[in-house]
């Protein structure tokens, strides 16, 4: 018998592309999984086709509302977190398509994992997307070898500095759900997926599927979206707007200082010594050049500066 997946999606104004992405869903070939739906305050036809969708499909699509709006896609997600009390969740955003075998490839992976560490361990699975543009045509073949992501070391130190993990092709277990959700003060937290991320390297298993599991459609309405890591007009730009950079290394600093004072009971020395000074050092070039030989090589951390 199939476990059944929870599936979380945070809706704002997604009435352009939220058809084409709860088709996918339902095409999915696990049959197993529900679908837990929220919407932010919508001004457009979003709620509408979220009603007709958990009209025709009650058994699938279930609507949850809450008061007041979130604002951002990461609070969001954190308050759908704490709603679902499924075994197993994956995250879902309103403008993209997922393959049909998605929920299964990433399942599958989930429960191999398990197998071998325990359902008791926080495990997280992240695949591989397909950047698309709004017409669903791709412009690369690989989302991680656009941005130029290094998945053969996933250790939470690297990850504190650089995100790799892509919510929407992400998929936790309940054991990561809750130890994730300790955090009292998700305001310092970056976003949800990279929070996940952080916490499953430190404390469990964060496995990655090194294939595409879905469409990842880049428009003008996606408040996060791919970079091509490897464009010199990217490049130029990051170098050229110092203050941004140091905004993104104050927000990865002030992120290490919630996980120290989150976990602190859960660490050991090691972790302890190496979270303080990433959060006090004044250079974070100087910090990343110093921790290069423990976590990742050089060259490696010379991108992981330049992106967010």
């Amino acid at each position: 018998m199939q476990p059944t997946v929870e599936i979380l999606l945070a809706a704002y104004n997604g009435e352009r592309f939220l058809r084409e992405q709860l088709d996918s869903l339902l095409a999915q070939t696990w049959g197993a999984w529900h679908l837990t739906v929220s919407d932010d305050g919508s001004s457009d036809g979003t709620p509408a086709i979220l009603d007709e969708y958990a009209a025709c499909h009650p058994d699938r699509i279930r609507r949850v509302r809450h008061e007041g709006r979130f604002g951002n896609a990461r609070d969001h997600f954190f308050w759908l977190m704490k709603e679902c009390e499924a075994s197993y969740m994956m995250f879902c955003d309103q403008d993209d398509v997922w393959h049909p075998n998605k929920v299964e490839k990433t399942m599958r992976a989930m429960l191999a994992a398990e197998a071998e560490a325990g359902t008791d361990v926080p495990v997280l699975v992240f695949t591989d997307l397909t950047p698309t543009d709004e017409a669903l045509r791709p412009i690369a073949s690989s989302l991680m070898k656009m941005q130029k992501q290094y998945t053969d070391v996933i250790d939470y130190r690297a990850l504190l500095m650089q995100n790799i993990v892509t919510g929407c092709a992400t998929g936790i277990n309940r054991a990561l759900a809750l130890l994730a959700g300790q955090c009292k003060d998700t305001s310092q937290v970056i976003m949800h997926d990279w929070w996940l991320g952080v916490v499953a390297a430190r404390f469990g298993k964060a496995v990655y599927l090194d294939e595409s599991t879905m469409l990842y459609r880049q428009h003008g309405g996606n408040s996060v979206g791919a970079k091509n890591a490897g464009n010199l007009l990217h490049i130029v730009g990051r170098v050229t707007h110092l203050q941004d950079i140091r905004n993104i290394i104050l927000k990865k600093k002030q992120q290490a200082q919630v996980f120290f004072k989150t976990y602190t009971k859960e660490l050991i020395s090691e972790d302890k010594t190496f979270l303080k000074q990433f959060s006090k050092a004044r250079s974070g070039l100087g910090f990343y050049m110093q921790h290069r030989k423990s976590i990742h090589g050089f060259f490696r951390f010379a991108g992981m500066i330049m992106q967010g």
